[in-house]
């Protein structure tokens, strides 16, 4: 008689029929979490136990929904929602009981995304008065403004999403890109 699966075994076999379904092209990619491993491993890795989204302070993290097939229950973040704040510590990287999220140890080095710039819907490329995604950035450096007062994005964004976040245009004028787009 053959013996009974364990329950990891069991997961596995469901994740690897799960995995066969392909992601709909529809669909836009995710914001991972800082210290998320590449997106071709993630759904893989993951175990979908929910330890970071439970220890995130800003309570940004939150499952991918049943449209991302494999991906289902994975972690990720909707900056217009609830951006990534870049705790102290940079906690959701330090529960991981599966390594699909690495720890980071300064948010400098955390590399989710990258912000873009949409000069037809930024106030300042309109010739308006605004300054908020500067204002709001965490990370010295990673917005700078020239000489008219337009925000560049340079190579210190980290893509947390907090620029996205506090824009006051809708739909917003900076977005973030993530990391697992350009993957």
């Amino acid at each position: 008689m053959a013996s009974p699966l364990s329950r990891r075994e069991l997961f596995s076999i469901f994740r690897r029929s799960a995995s066969s379904a392909v992601r709909p092209k529809s669909l836009p990619p995710v914001l991972r979490p800082p210290g998320a491993i590449a997106e071709a491993m993630l759904a893989e890795t993951c175990m979908r136990c929910g330890r970071c989204e439970a220890i995130c302070p800003r309570q940004a993290i939150k499952p991918l929904s049943t449209e991302y097939g494999a991906a289902q229950g994975t972690p990720h973040i909707v900056a217009r929602q609830a951006p990534c704040v870049l705790c102290d510590g940079l906690l959701c990287t330090t529960v991981c009981p599966s390594g699909a999220l690495t720890p980071v140890r300064r948010a400098t080095e955390v590399q989710m995304g990258v912000a873009q710039i949409n000069p037809g819907q930024c106030l300042p490329f309109r010739g308006d008065k605004c300054s908020v995604c500067l204002d709001r950035c965490p990370i010295q450096g990673a917005l700078r403004p020239d000489a008219n007062g337009r925000p560049s994005v340079t190579d210190f964004c980290t893509g947390c999403g907090i620029c996205e976040y506090y824009c006051p245009t809708e739909p917003a004028a900076i977005r973030i890109l993530p990391r697992s787009a350009q993957q």
